[in-house]
Order: C-alpha cells, then sequence, then structure tokens
C-alpha cells in the first residue's frame, strides 16, 4: 500500500470516529470515495473496459436507466427500456417524451462510464469531476426531450448543458 493510500485511509478513519448518528458528513463522503477510487486504481488496476464487461454492463445500464427514469415519473416498464435500449425499437405504446428520457440518461450513463476509462480531451486538476463534465452530461440527458418537448416558459439563451437564467422577480433589485 502505498503512502496517498494510507493518507486516505487515515482520513476515512478519523472521519468515521468524528461522525454522528444519521447522514455521514460531506466530509466522510468524499473520504470514503478517494479512499474507494485509490483501492480501485491501485490493487484493482482501474475499472474493464465497456467492451470487457458487455454482458454484465448491458443488464446493470438497462436498470439504472429504468430505475432512474422512473423515479422521475417515466411510465416505461424495465422490457420496454432494454428493447429500446438494446435495439433501438420502441416497443409498448408509451408517450415519445418517455423513450427520449430513457434514450438521453442511457447515453449519458455509457458516455460517463467511457470517460472513466479514456477522458479524451478533458483535462482534470486533480478533481474526479468538472463543472463542463456535469454540463456535458446535463446535455446528453435532457437534449433529446428538451429538442421535441421544450420547457413552458424557456428562454432561447436556455439550453441543455446551461445554467437556466434566474428568474426575474420584481421586488429584487
Amino acid at each position: 500500500m502505498g503512502e496517498d493510500e494510507d493518507i486516505i485511509d487515515d482520513l476515512v478513519r478519523q472521519s468515521l470516529l468524528r461522525s454522528r448518528p444519521g447522514r455521514p458528513s460531506r466530509e466522510t463522503i468524499a473520504a470514503k470515495l478517494e479512499a474507494g477510487v485509490a483501492e480501485l486504481r491501485s490493487r484493482m488496476g482501474g475499472l474493464p473496459s465497456p467492451d470487457e464487461t458487455h454482458d454484465i454492463w448491458g443488464n446493470i445500464w438497462h436498470e439504472e436507466a429504468h430505475n432512474s427514469t422512473a423515479l422521475e415519473g417515466n411510465t416505461l416498464a424495465i422490457k420496454e427500456v432494454a428493447e429500446l435500449l438494446s435495439s433501438g425499437k420502441a416497443v409498448g405504446g408509451k408517450p415519445l417524451r418517455d423513450y427520449l428520457e430513457v434514450k438521453g440518461y442511457a447515453d449519458a450513463a455509457e458516455w460517463t462510464y467511457r470517460q472513466a476509462l479514456e477522458p479524451g480531451g478533458w483535462k482534470h486538476d486533480d478533481r474526479l469531476l468538472s463543472l463542463e463534465e456535469v454540463r456535458a452530461i446535463h446535455f446528453r440527458v435532457i437534449d433529446p426531450v428538451w429538442n421535441v418537448f421544450p420547457p413552458d416558459g424557456a428562454r432561447v439563451d436556455e439550453k441543455p448543458g446551461s445554467f437556466r437564467a434566474p428568474l426575474p422577480f420584481p421586488w429584487v433589485a
């Protein structure tokens, strides 16, 4: 075990000792994440490629896309999600918006996983995730639906991957 891993383990232990009942602190969560990433890189050699884990990743991808979009009110059943993501076919006669939501979410999830392995042109300054990457993920999730069903009241300068402008309140100077 290297010096970095020892430091991270010490931080995790210290944050666990200080924790109170209930939700863990941000420091505890960050320390656990850092420890997990360090272990993944040092002991396990990093993440396998999507091609190496196609069968496992496919099932996880389908379930994650289904469960995450269902939490937001999407009506597609897991079988409909699996068919959409496996073959690109929309089956089940549900609203178009539901298919677009699942496809956007699933494409963003796959892009995110691939970025973890090969960041391409993304530059990191010791951060696991940058604001630019969050915006890129947001764009991939939202754009398919936004192009067909833009939100009511959206202005032309508001788009997926950007911050929405604050609402104008006449009483706020």
